[in-house]
């Protein structure tokens, strides 16, 4: 099987979907950044009553919050980015990457058919899956497959 039908076949909620924070839209940006820090993550997911709402990432502090101190006891939602690109549970792998590629996403939400949060994808959970499922390509690989040396190196 090709690794293009296994990223077809492969379920979204096959993979690693672990990784964020749940902030409700009232909390303070400065509580959700210490809650993010706390639990060691680099996105948050704003609810409202359960609802996915916006997503806020590691890319949002840097561009809205590090250099506006006047934001840091504003509620989370005049920063996040609302109604972020979400991914079924049942979608295949390939469309999470195709969408992550294209829209330039480090962290997609994952939710099922309800609409309720099941996880947080990432582009590692989907390089995990890629070096556990051809561990051989993946950990044989030289730093640099096309290098060629000219000369015969040692004896």
């Amino acid at each position: 099987m090709s690794l293009e039908q296994d990223l077809q076949k492969e379920q979204v909620n096959h993979l690693d979907l672990s990784g964020f924070t749940l902030v409700e839209s009232t909390a303070t940006v400065q509580d959700t950044v210490k809650k993010m820090r706390q639990q060691a993550h680099n996105c948050a997911f704003v609810t409202e009553n359960g609802v996915l709402k916006g997503i806020f990432t590691d890319r949002d502090i840097m561009r809205k919050v590090v250099n506006a101190p006047e934001v840091w006891s504003q509620p989370i939602e005049t920063v996040m980015t609302p109604g972020p690109f979400t991914v079924s549970t049942t979608d295949g792998a390939n469309k999470a990457l195709e969408l992550m590629d294209e829209r330039h996403f480090r962290n997609v939400p994952v939710v099922n058919q309800q609409g309720v949060i099941q996880g947080n994808l990432t582009h590692y959970a989907i390089i995990k899956y890629l070096s556990d499922r051809f561990p051989e390509s993946v950990y044989n690989l030289p730093p640099d497959p096309d290098q060629v040396t000219n000369d015969r190196i040692g004896a």
